[in-house]
């Protein structure tokens, strides 16, 4: 069976927060480290297969593509090794990432949720 690909852009939203923003389907997570980041991204992702199998939906399917400018940072980005990083893509599932320098242009930094909220709490309330 041929892997499906989805491919993060990793970039520093403040100085020790960073975001990993999901390009095929616009998953994000945000952490004190880049290990971080991709761990809980790849968590999340993990965690909609289940949920999309369960239910008979196409995987990820309820996530768009993200807006050009991620696109556009991923392209001019560096490459990350996931291995380094110890993480571990989804069985069938091709995961890349890179870091961009800066967070991409013209770009949300955090994907609108249907009812208006982030479904985040600050750094300090974790």
């Amino acid at each position: 069976m041929m892997s499906k690909r989805l491919r993060f852009v990793v970039f520093q939203e403040a100085p020790g927060l960073w975001l990993v923003r999901g390009l095929e389907h616009d998953l994000t997570a945000e952490a004190r480290t880049i290990g971080q980041a991709i761990r809980a991204v790849v968590r999340i992702v993990n965690a909609h297969l289940l949920f999309d199998t369960r239910h008979d939906h196409p995987p990820l399917s309820a996530f768009p593509p993200a807006p050009q400018p991620y696109w556009n940072a991923y392209a001019t980005g560096t490459t990350v090794s996931l291995a380094q990083l110890g993480v571990v893509a989804p069985p069938e599932w091709d995961i890349q990432a890179a870091f961009a320098a800066r967070p991409p242009v013209g770009g949300s930094a955090r994907p609108p949720h249907a009812d208006g909220w982030s479904g985040r709490q600050p750094l300090s309330a974790r």
